[in-house]
């Protein structure tokens, strides 16, 4: 009886703990809501919490592709005061998904004049979420964005196929295809924080398709676009581990290219013999 009875109460105590824990989704939504209190009180401090300083911001501005560290636009932001309309802006995180120690998250800034679209990647650095990409739309009131008459969902999927055709088959010039040149690769290997430039990458991309390449799986499971910017999630599942991979994604001189790509692998337990 003493055994059940303790058995229970350690039960009990093991469901209140779990439920006090935070949720992976309630710790992402604390760089992102010190990102909006940045915004809102124009202290960097609070923007300094959210970013890590090795991160980019990315966009694509009166049709030009302009990036900027994460450090020089904090530093940028110095002095500035808070707007005189800040009484009518209104800020929101529109959603969240996260897979291990990767996440995504879209956040609008609606102001009287103009609304921005934020997508934003981020990792786990050291236990701590943190902001390392953003790409981002800026939509001027009464004139939204133009469409080119092609579904853009459509058009987002082609330099994500190209580059599940570079895993696939090991040619590198798909990834040429898929990717900006300028852009990165950021992610946790060994619980350090490591960047990889896109040209970089492509240039030790090329190869032969893995042994087991029968055995993997590849999908795109979810996009996302407004305007000329995008995000997207990839599934590649292979035998030994699966992996979740975040592309943000800019429309750049009529063509979208992937400019920022965050991941996280899960790997799998052996095959029972």
């Amino acid at each position: 009886m003493k055994t059940l009875i303790t058995s229970a109460i350690l039960m009990f105590l093991f469901s209140v703990f779990a439920w006090a824990q935070p949720a992976e989704k309630d710790l992402v939504r604390i760089p992102l809501e010190n990102y909006i209190k940045g915004h809102a009180t124009v202290d960097i401090e609070y923007t300094k919490k959210a970013f890590h300083l090795v991160g980019m911001m990315m966009a694509v501005r009166d049709g030009a592709y302009t990036s900027q560290s994460f450090a020089d636009y904090i530093t940028s932001l110095t002095g500035r005061k808070s707007a005189a309309d800040e009484s009518q802006r209104k800020r929101s995180i529109e959603a969240i998904d996260v897979v291990g120690n990767a996440a995504i998250a879209k956040v609008v800034s609606d102001y009287p004049t103009v609304k921005y679209v934020d997508y934003m990647a981020l990792l786990k650095v050291d236990g701590e979420w943190k902001i390392v990409n953003k790409t981002y739309l800026a939509e001027t009131k009464g004139t939204p964005a133009k469409s080119d008459g092609v579904s853009e969902k459509e058009a987002v999927r082609i330099p994500l196929e190209n580059y599940l055709k570079a895993h696939a088959t090991g040619n590198g010039e798909y990834h040429k295809k898929a990717f900006h040149t300028d852009g990165q690769l950021i992610f946790i290997r060994d619980g350090k924080y490591t960047t990889r430039s896109f040209a970089e990458y492509i240039a030790g991309s090329s190869g032969k398709p893995a042994a087991d390449e029968a055995q993997r799986k590849r999908w795109i499971q979810d996009i996302d676009v407004v305007g000329n910017a995008a995000v997207a999630k990839i599934v590649l599942d292979y035998p030994s581990a699966k992996l979740t991979d975040y592309m943000s994604l800019l429309k750049i001189n009529g063509e979208w290219k992937i400019v920022n790509k965050i991941f996280t692998s899960e790997p799998k337990p052996p095959a029972k013999q």
